[in-house]
């Protein structure tokens, strides 16, 4: 019995251990504790009500290899941005987002910080950084500039700047996206596409390359090797989606040569659609049908148009979202604007009430509202606009963001009066 209670103790002892351990008291008091420990100090400025901050408490704080690193080398500790002692230090780092997690030295000076919810290796490598055990971004391309044939480099600082980017600002954020840019193609011709079936850079050509080309076409003629590094499901999503893209942005522009696309689908290309479902349509036919209607769209021929997308919406109807109706109506609203024929305004009337049986969120539905009024009034029947404006109004109120559905609800009203 003692056995089992001291095994149980040690349990609980290894798992207390294993996650960040937070030092009770002030900033200052963790700075005088950091400098006596030869430590660097962790931040974590949060609140009570913020949803980010509990997830990075629960789910990243907890973990072990996070904890055993961060209590090895920072006197750690949570401030609550709203606890009034906390105004001058909030004012002093300038936190105006939460999460925000800030590196300091133990003379409180910022060296590195991080805002809002990051993972762990992510938050981790951010500590390295910190301490000295790792570059960062900066350093790492001021390192691959001296030594541009370092693939390995090259492929990390590809991985790593989406992030990176995302948190710069102004011209900072534009250099280095244009640097990035610059990367990706310098990457491919030094190291081959031939290498370059793995996980690591499927990622980095999702996120660099969005283009049908010669990429396209290797990793077409590779898929089955894609298929065992990334799964079906990613390949094929990733290159039918490039596929389609090209086929319409062709279609926009009146080029006829997208047909010869199309009759690729069921050859060469037929295994990149065999995940995908189009109800009583082959995959041909739905992406035909797409095709020719925004071909049509495109060249105001609105009778083959509608044929084309009520073929597809009763063909494909059980298998469609509600983004595959509004993606259409916003389309059809974008090339007309207020010039659309009756008959073309009653036809979007018809789509967009078959959209608004599925389940979608309240900014969606409140869209569809809106555009269904629109027609309604195009069409003069302006009691039937009217019901699509109250029950518009009213289905914003659902809208969590709150400045959101004061600006829709001011814009709704507006146009009701104006019926």
């Amino acid at each position: 019995m003692k056995y089992i209670l001291a095994c149980l103790v040690l349990i609980v002892v290894t798992r207390a251990s294993a996650q960040i351990s937070f030092f009770k008291g002030s900033l200052q008091e963790v700075l005088v504790k950091a400098k006596q420990e030869n430590k660097k100090v962790f931040v974590d400025f949060y609140a009570d009500w913020c949803g980010p901050c509990k997830a990075m408490a629960s789910r990243v704080f907890t973990q072990a290899e996070v904890g055993t690193y961060f209590n090895e080398h920072f006197v750690c500790c949570q401030l609550d941005v709203d606890a009034k002692e906390m105004a001058n230090v909030v004012k002093q780092y300038k936190i105006t987002s939460l999460p925000t997690l800030a590196f300091m030295d133990d003379a409180g000076k910022e060296i590195r910080r991080i805002e809002g919810v990051v993972a762990a290796d992510v938050l981790i490598n951010e500590a390295k950084i910190t301490t000295g055990e790792a570059l960062s971004f900066e350093q790492m391309y001021e390192k691959y500039k001296k030594s541009k044939k370092d693939t390995g480099l090259a492929q990390q600082l590809l991985l790593e700047a989406p992030r990176f980017i995302s948190v710069q600002k102004g011209y900072d954020q534009a250099k280095w996206k244009s640097r990035i840019d610059l990367l990706f193609p310098e990457y491919v011709k030094s190291k081959k596409l031939e290498n370059m079936v793995n996980q690591p850079d499927f990622v980095i050509i999702t996120l660099y390359h969005s283009k049908a080309d010669p990429i396209f076409d290797f990793m077409l003629q590779h898929y089955d090797e894609y298929v065992d590094c990334v799964g079906e499901k990613d390949i094929s999503s990733y290159l039918a989606g490039l596929n389609n893209a090209y086929i319409i942005q062709l279609c926009k522009t009146g080029n006829t040569s997208y047909k010869k696309r199309l009759n690729r689908l069921d050859g060469d290309m037929q295994k990149l659609y065999g995940m995908f479902k189009f109800g009583d349509l082959s995959v041909k036919e739905a992406i035909t049908c797409l095709a020719d209607a925004t071909y049509y769209l495109h060249c105001h021929d609105e009778k083959a148009y509608i044929e084309n997308m009520d073929k597809y919406f009763t063909g494909a109807e059980e298998n469609l979202s509600v983004n595959d109706y509004t993606q259409a109506l916003e389309e059809v609203h974008t090339v007309y604007g207020k010039s659309m024929s009756e008959g073309l305004q009653l036809k979007c009337i018809d789509w967009a009430t078959r959209a608004l049986k599925k389940d979608m969120d309240p900014v969606v539905r409140v869209r569809l509202l809106l555009i269904t009024a629109e027609c309604y009034a195009g069409t003069g029947k302006k009691d039937e606009a009217k019901q699509c404006l109250n029950q518009a109004f009213l289905k914003s109120g659902e809208i969590d963001n709150k400045n959101m559905v004061l600006r829709m609800q001011m814009m709704i009203k507006n146009r009701i009066q104006k019926l």
